[in-house]
């Protein structure tokens, strides 16, 4: 019987290994407008996801261009996944996690995507933080 219950139970013990963990119920409201020439995009894909290799220096968030492979790109370890309302609006919040207090953004529309960075201490105060408008 012991045999059997810890064969059951290995797979839970190697479950956890990849995983990200948070703070408890500590969230960042993130609020935003995503845009293309001067219209709301609406019903359109938003996931937010921490990154480990970047570290901004300013509060400035806009679109993230990839020059090479080892740049970061999502890596499927999204947090949030949304989409905008009828008027572009982004309105969500994310648990922080306790690895990283620096997230990405990925706007995807159709077979296109774009990246925008980054929500950082720069940027969040009080667990707020005000993309602005995301032109697409």
């Amino acid at each position: 019987m012991k045999k059997l219950l810890l064969l059951a139970l290995t797979p839970l013990l190697f479950s956890n290994c990849t995983r990200d963990y948070y703070e408890n119920d500590e969230r960042i409201i993130i609020e935003g407008k995503v845009m293309r020439n001067n219209v709301p995009l609406q019903n359109t894909e938003v996931r937010i996801y921490p990154v480990y290799n970047a570290s901004p220096s300013s509060g400035t968030i806009g679109e993230i261009t990839f020059n090479n492979s080892n740049d970061y790109a999502d890596d499927g370890h999204t947090i949030i996944k949304t989409k905008t309302d009828a008027s572009g609006k982004i309105n969500t919040s994310l648990p922080r996690n306790i690895n990283t207090n620096i997230y990405a953004i990925k706007i995807s529309n159709g077979y296109n995507s774009k990246y925008y960075g980054y929500i950082s201490q720069y940027n969040t105060s009080n667990y707020y933080v005000n993309l602005g408008t995301l032109n697409y």
